[in-house]
């Protein structure tokens, strides 16, 4: 199709569904709330913390305490999880996820100049609140931009919103390089973590900016290791749990 770019996979990971849409909300709770809770933690704590079922917690931690991520101690339904490392949990994400891989991205040009005239005419729309801004877009949000791209990357929360988004945009296909890049996410259950711009634009989280980040070609290494030296929620990872 022409403007498509980078079609994914969607492969399975072969270490059953820990890297998920719904798991992934199990995994940023533990690198953000679990890191500091030196006591540990139940199951059902963390399933009412998250909205997802014991079960799946369950399955995910299982999969963890193979992986040497976390110990437990006690037994049935005193069975707690201590935390021990955070380092090998977020690099093993990443190793896990590539963005490439596991979504679908179209590729564009544009009638309107710049990151910025395209954001003022998308938040004056409907469509803005079925968008979130991602990659360098959402780095740029976060204020740890650490490129000169000006381009626009959208998740769309919502797919069929792609012929809108073309027309209010001024979109028009482009086979190499880009100006505005659309992707149909695979973490939808992480990006209604993400905060709104003015109340409108949602921004993609911090931790799956980073992620996404790691494996784009488009200067996407240089990006997510510039975020992970200053964004204080990623150093945190690393200075806890070092293997």
């Amino acid at each position: 199709m022409k403007g498509q770019f980078l079609v994914g996979s969607n492969e399975s990971s072969g270490e059953g569904n820990v890297y998920a849409d719904k798991s992934a909300l199990i995994l940023v709770w533990l690198l953000t709330v679990g890191l500091d809770k030196e006591e540990g933690f139940s199951l059902r704590e963390v399933a009412k913390a998250n909205g997802v079922s014991v079960g799946l917690v369950q399955k995910t931690f299982g999969i963890l305490v193979l992986k040497g991520v976390l110990s437990t101690q006690g037994i049935r339904t005193a069975k707690r999880f201590f935390f021990k490392s955070p380092r090998l949990l977020f690099e093993s994400w990443i190793k896990a996820y590539h963005i490439v891989r596991k979504c679908k991205m179209w590729t564009y040009r544009s009638g309107l100049q710049g990151r910025e005239e395209l954001i003022e005419i998308l938040e004056k729309s409907t469509l803005a609140q079925k968008t979130a801004l991602a990659l360098h877009s959402a780095a740029a949000a976060h204020k740890y931009q650490n490129t000169n791209l000006n381009t626009l990357e959208l998740y769309m929360l919502d797919p069929l919103v792609k012929p809108d988004l073309e027309k209010i945009l001024q979109l028009e296909p482009q086979e190499r390089g880009y100006e505005v890049l659309l992707v149909e996410p695979y973490y939808k259950a992480l990006l209604n973590l993400g905060a709104s711009r003015d109340g409108r634009l949602k921004i993609c989280p911090i931790f799956l900016t980073c992620l996404d980040l790691y494996h784009f070609p488009l200067r996407g290494l240089e990006q997510a290791e510039f975020m992970i030296e200053r964004v204080p929620a990623l150093q945190r990872i690393y200075r806890r749990g070092l293997r």
